[in-house]
């Protein structure tokens, strides 16, 4: 299966046809903790990128066979985008079919993840640090979260069909020029990116990040209006 351009093409970590050193390669960088392929299967062929910016992790895969692989417990949660072929996903009591286009739920952290896929399969997928995720929520709501984060089954929503063009806008934009980010822009694009995450999805802190402002008091409104009533400004 001839690959075309990848997403992260500058950030590569595997391009095999040999099954073993892929197996070493997805265990090693990815954590893989199983990878198997059909007994005399010939049409095997695996590219990997990965790109890491702090707390976030954005990787890329495209097999041109099937494959199954299951991942251990990690510290973040993750979520694949598909962008061509089809496949399975399993992560506790998260499952489903990947189609075409379209994405999974959010797989937790802490969670064992299985995935199978049917040849020509290509995904990009988001990883975040759990951690990472609850300091920039916190940040957010101007408060400390002190209690469990946890995200609502994922629908196909305007807001889900905005972050998928968001990912991979940014894997294509970081591609092309993160290699020239200062520190401070890089550490800027991540946290734009976990805010997005963190507003497109529905968890149980959403309320929060919905509620209607404040009103303002009286007494400013008619500081406001006094300031654009007077010619000579406001003292």
């Amino acid at each position: 299966m001839p690959f075309r351009s990848t997403p992260l093409s500058n950030y590569p970590v595997l391009h095999s046809r040999d099954p073993e050193f892929a197996r070493e390669r997805l265990f090693t960088v990815f954590g893989a903790t199983r990878f198997d392929i059909p007994a005399g299967q010939e049409n095997f062929e695996v590219r990997a990128n990965h790109l890491q910016i702090g707390g976030v992790g954005l990787s890329y895969c495209g097999c041109a066979g099937a494959a199954s692989l299951e991942f251990g417990e990690a510290s973040f949660v993750r979520q694949i985008f598909n962008i061509s072929g089809t496949g399975r996903y399993e992560a506790g009591d998260a499952s489903g079919e990947i189609s075409p286009g379209s994405w999974s739920s959010i797989l937790p952290a802490h969670t064992p993840v299985k995935l199978d896929v049917k040849p020509g399969y290509r995904q990009l997928e988001v990883r975040i640090e759990l951690d990472t995720l609850r300091r920039c929520l916190g940040a957010l709501l101007g408060q400390e979260i002190t209690g469990k984060l946890e995200f609502q089954h994922t629908s196909y929503t305007p807001a889900m069909t905005s972050l998928r063009r968001r990912v991979f806008l940014f894997a294509a934009e970081y591609n092309e020029r993160g290699a020239y980010f200062s520190d401070l822009v890089t550490a800027e694009v991540e946290r734009m990116l976990v805010m997005n995450f963190l507003m497109c999805h529905r968890h149980n802190y959403t309320h929060l990040l919905l509620r209607q402002p404040l009103p303002s008091a009286l007494s400013a409104v008619r500081a406001v209006e006094a300031c654009r009533r007077s010619s000579a400004g406001c003292p």
